[in-house]
């Protein structure tokens, strides 16, 4: 009997295996953590996020007065937006958030006149050639 007793205090059940493991891991878990949360390398990967339409100025030279709404689709793409009260304003608009958190905007508006580009304003100007 008295053998059986120590046999039984050596020999360990699986279940304390299992705690001892199951300790053993989380100890590694907050080591890791408490690691990597103070190295300054390790950061997640952010995207650059593009929003609208992106407009170059070499677009913006192309356009001319008196151009149908059907060329200034042409060189500019579909307006992101369109009033429906007045469909002779188009918007165009471009939005880009670089990783660090900074915005940039950059906004077109093209106005028509009997169906014919009249007007550009915002922060594109065409070049006078």
């Amino acid at each position: 009997m008295l053998q059986l007793l120590l046999a039984s205090k050596h020999d360990s059940s699986p279940s304390s295996h299992s705690r001892l493991g199951l300790k053993i891991a989380l100890i590694a878990l907050c080591l890791t953590i408490t690691a990597c949360s103070n190295n300054r390398m390790l950061r997640p990967h952010k995207i650059a996020i593009q929003q609208g339409n992106m407009i170059t100025q070499e677009m913006v030279n192309r356009l001319k007065p008196g151009m149908t709404k059907r060329q200034v689709e042409f060189v500019l793409g579909t307006p992101l937006i369109v009033d429906s009260f007045n469909t002779d304003q188009w918007n165009y608009i471009y939005t880009l958030r670089v990783a660090s958190g900074r915005v940039v905007q950059k906004d077109l508006h093209v106005l028509f006149v009997d169906g014919q580009l009249s007007e550009l304003t915002g922060d594109y100007k065409p070049n006078e050639e």
